[in-house]
């Protein structure tokens, strides 16, 4: 293993996760579920980025010197590509991820919960298939082992602690799946030495209050370019009356965002009346096949990510479809889900992180299709973060972090 030249003696680390949702990640067999040091460190860059962009944005006059200044401090920190000629592995190094135990199990899943299925979306889960990949099963627990720089140890206990709160690993982490929770954190100045427990915050709230007062979150009231805390960022703790299950509490929740967000079919969503909140968004594919106007400028659940498709079924709707996409590519979801352990029972943490929606430039793509016959249009990519709220609003136990 080769560690980072270091200038002065490194500190060590380890954060002992508990899985609280199936997590579906994987190395270079895509079908087979894997934790790579990689992929863990990844995640650890992604939450670096929202926590400290807006302590960068405050003190630097424009936004660009922002980003450079960001960058340049996640390069230090976290390293460049392998392929940069300024590359380097930065002061962090992720020696090991491993599991508490050999049998490591995955999950079995048979499409019982709609509201899961749902969640999972035909990338992951089809009625008549099954999963298309398998994924590590929860109620497991797996440490990860780090060598940082004595400056730096106290940036990367936060960004662990972040993860721990409001993180997930894998596929389908912002819809819930691979929900994670710090469980034990130690450190060592030693690498013969022994550790020693680091006390942390485990009250969601207070922690979550402590960190973004901490790295003045709430003092930059400025969109941010990317994924990252402001004083516009919303966070929901959501508490429900039967707690104990996290395969439940991640059904009810993904039950709620079917019924908010789908058309159904004949009039129903499962074995509910149809709410048909979005009925523009619907017909909006149908009225370009059709050459009708539409009352709106583009799906307003685009808001929720892109890419999203239509299939029609109706009686004069038969082959129609549509798909709505990104002129830069995917854009995941800003509504980031996830369920928390708190000794046996969990809660639902819901994370709305504003940003700008797409680059500069950038269009939102609609191709619709009936048959043969093709149509597209190019619509604004502004989009309204209240559809979001407004789903947010649906559930009532919650208490929300200003």
């Amino acid at each position: 293993m080769n560690l980072p030249d270091f200038h002065q003696k490194p500190h060590f680390l380890r954060a002992t996760f508990h899985i609280n949702t199936p997590m579906f990640i994987a190395g270079a067999n895509p079908q087979e579920p894997e934790l790579t040091p990689t992929g863990f460190k990844g995640v650890m860059r992604f939450w670096w980025r929202a926590l400290n962009w807006s302590r960068i944005r405050i003190n630097s006059e424009t936004k660009e010197q922002a980003l450079k200044e960001l960058h340049q401090q996640e390069a230090e920190l976290f390293g460049l590509a392998s392929g940069d000629n300024k590359g380097g592995q930065g002061e962090c190094f992720v020696n090991t991820v491993k599991f508490d135990s050999e049998n490591i199990r995955k999950w079995s899943y048979t499409g019982n919960k709609s509201g899961v299925s749902y969640l999972l979306g035909q990338g992951l889960f089809h009625f008549r298939d099954g999963l298309s990949r398998n994924a590590f099963l929860d109620k497991q627990f797996f440490t990860v082992d780090l060598t940082i720089a004595q400056s730096s140890n106290q940036d990367i206990q936060d960004c662990l602690q972040i993860i721990g709160l409001l993180g997930g690993l894998g596929s389908r982490s912002r819809h819930g799946f691979g929900s994670i929770t710090l469980k034990k954190l130690e450190k060592k100045s030693l690498a013969d030495g022994e550790y020693e427990e680091v006390a942390f915050e485990k009250d969601v709230k207070k922690a979550l209050q402590d960190l973004l007062s901490k790295y003045k979150c709430k003092e930059n009231k400025e969109l941010p370019p990317l994924s990252a805390f402001y004083q516009g960022t919303r966070i929901d703790i959501v508490n429900f009356t039967e707690n104990n299950n996290a395969i439940e509490l991640l059904n009810k929740v993904g039950e709620e965002q079917q019924m908010y967000r789908s058309f159904g079919r004949n009039g129903m969503v499962n074995t509910k009346k149809a709410e048909r909140n979005f009925t523009k968004d619907h017909d909006f594919a149908l009225n370009m096949i059709k050459n009708k106007p539409n009352l709106i400028s583009h799906p307003q659940r685009v808001v929720f990510g892109l890419p999203h498709n239509y299939f029609y079924s109706g009686n004069d709707t038969n082959g129609h479809s549509a798909s709505v996409d990104a002129s830069t590519g995917r854009r995941a979801s800003p509504l980031i889900i996830h369920i928390h352990q708190i000794g046996n029972q969990f809660q639902s943490v819901h994370c709305l992180l504003k940003s700008e929606f797409l680059p500069s430039g950038a269009t939102v793509d609609i191709k619709a299709k009936k048959y043969q016959e093709r149509k597209s249009e190019k619509v604004s990519d502004k989009v309204d973060y209240q559809v979001i709220e407004t789903f947010m609003n649906r559930f009532n136990n919650k208490e929300t972090i200003q």
